[in-house]
C-alpha cells in the first residue's frame, strides 16, 4: 500500500477525483490538502509515497517540492497547456510526473500506477512544452547505433518528436494507421518505454533524433 496525498484547493471536482481515486485503487491510502490546511504541517508529514501538487493551488510549490524531495517522496505536478513559463521551470527538477489538468480517469489511474512503479508520466498536451525547452534546436545530424529500430521505426519516431499523432504519422509516411500502431508498439518495446513520450524523451537524450 502507498501513501499518496493532494495538494489542491478544496472544491468538488477535487472531491470527486479524490472519491474516484478512491474508488478504482483502493489498495493505496488518500490525504488531500488545501493550501490552508498545508499552513498548519507540512506536507511530508503525512509520511507520503507520492505527492501530486497542483500548481494553481495557493502554496509556495517550489518549497514544497524541496522539502519532500529530502524525503525520496515521488512528486508530480497538475498543469495546463497555458503554464508554458511555469513548466519550464519545473521540468527542470525532472519530477516523477506533470499531468495535465483535465486528463481522463483511466489517464490519472495509468500515470499514478507508473510512477508508483519508478517510471516517469508526462501527458502528451504537456509533452511538446516541456520537450521544446529541454531541446536545444540543433543541425546536427542525429547518431543513430545500428540494430535498434529498423528503418520504418526511425521515421515514426521522429514524427513521434514532433508530436503527430497514429492518424497524422500514416498520412505522412504514406502508410496504414494500422502499421503505425504495430511500429509505436515495437518501438516501446525495443526501447524498454512505457509511453511514446518517454520514447521521444530517450531518444533526443541519446542524440537519436532532433526536434
Amino acid at each position: 500500500m502507498s501513501v499518496i496525498t493532494v495538494v489542491k484547493e478544496k472544491d468538488l471536482v477535487r472531491d470527486i477525483i479524490i472519491e474516484k481515486l478512491q474508488e478504482k485503487l483502493p489498495e493505496h491510502s488518500w490525504n488531500a490538502v488545501s493550501s490552508r490546511e498545508l499552513e498548519k504541517q507540512t506536507t511530508c508529514t503525512y509520511q507520503t509515497d507520492l505527492l501530486l501538487v497542483d500548481i494553481h493551488a495557493n502554496v509556495d510549490c517550489k518549497k514544497i517540492i524541496e522539502d519532500c524531495r529530502s524525503h525520496s517522496t515521488r512528486i508530480a505536478i497538475w498543469a495546463t497547456e497555458g503554464d508554458q513559463n511555469v513548466l519550464r521551470d519545473f521540468f527542470r527538477y525532472g519530477l516523477n510526473g506533470y499531468f495535465y489538468n483535465g486528463m481522463e480517469l483511466s489517464e490519472l489511474i495509468f500515470a499514478i500506477n507508473s510512477i508508483l512503479q519508478d517510471q516517469q508520466y508526462i501527458h502528451p498536451k504537456l509533452s511538446a512544452v516541456l520537450l521544446k525547452d529541454y531541446v536545444k534546436l540543433t543541425s546536427e545530424e542525429p547518431e543513430r547505433p545500428k540494430g535498434i529500430l529498423t528503418e520504418q521505426e526511425w521515421k515514426v519516431l521522429e514524427e513521434l518528436g514532433k508530436g503527430l499523432n497514429n492518424c497524422s504519422i500514416a498520412k505522412e509516411l504514406f502508410i496504414s494507421t494500422r502499421t503505425v500502431n504495430n511500429h509505436v508498439s515495437s518501438i516501446l518495446k525495443k526501447l524498454h518505454v512505457s509511453d511514446r513520450t518517454n520514447a521521444v524523451i530517450k531518444a533526443i537524450k541519446n542524440k537519436w533524433i532532433t526536434l
